[in-house]
């Protein structure tokens, strides 16, 4: 719809991937994979790409059982098991979404509190007394298993034991990172 709107206002619509801009002049300078352009104004939109843990076996399975996303690849896993790793509230919200498509969510935090906003915790915690979520906290996320799909998941805790817990799901929930590299030293950055 947006870009129908667009279109009855005879906006070019561009098809291209900005690899460097210079902000430096006006107007400002993007260049493309296929094009440069020109702007005296630009809107950034460019969204935010999951973070991952950056395990060998993580990105090995990853679309085979891993994921980023549980409203996208939630629907695979109805009625088995799967784990969530994080604390925040990307975690618990991806944890309770889950909640309700799989038959259990081990939702693994490396601390004992989570970093989620409390009305998500609320609503965790009575997921967890409905038995939907169960937490294993103080653990760390060591290595994904299984042959061409994840069948389970090795953990280790604080003290350094291990364990292994079988899922056939793994959601990395630990947050995403703005996608805009390509304006540093360009612009004023935060964290």
């Amino acid at each position: 719809r947006m870009k129908k709107h667009a279109e009855k206002y005879n906006v070019k619509i561009i098809h291209d991937h900005v690899k460097q801009v210079d902000f430096t002049q006006s107007p400002l300078k993007l260049v493309g994979g296929k094009d440069s352009y020109s702007a005296k104004s630009l809107i950034i939109a460019t969204g935010a790409s999951a973070k991952y843990l950056g395990l060998e076996s993580e990105k090995s399975f990853l679309g085979k059982g891993v994921s980023a996303c549980a409203t996208c690849d939630g629907f695979f896993y109805k009625d088995q098991e799967v784990a969530v790793i994080g604390g925040g509230n990307t975690a618990v919200e991806e944890a309770l979404y889950l909640s309700n498509i799989c038959s259990k969510v081990y939702l693994v935090h490396r601390r004992d509190e989570f970093r989620a906003e409390k009305i998500l915790q609320d609503r965790m915690f009575k997921k967890v007394k409905e038995g939907k979520i169960s937490l294993v906290l103080n653990s760390n996320l060591k290595e994904v298993l299984g042959d061409q799909v994840v069948n389970s998941i090795k953990l280790v805790n604080t003290s350094g034991d291990e364990s292994i817990i079988k899922v056939e799901g793994v959601f990395i929930a630990i947050g995403h990172k703005p996608n805009t590299d390509i304006f540093k030293d360009q612009l004023e950055m935060k964290d």
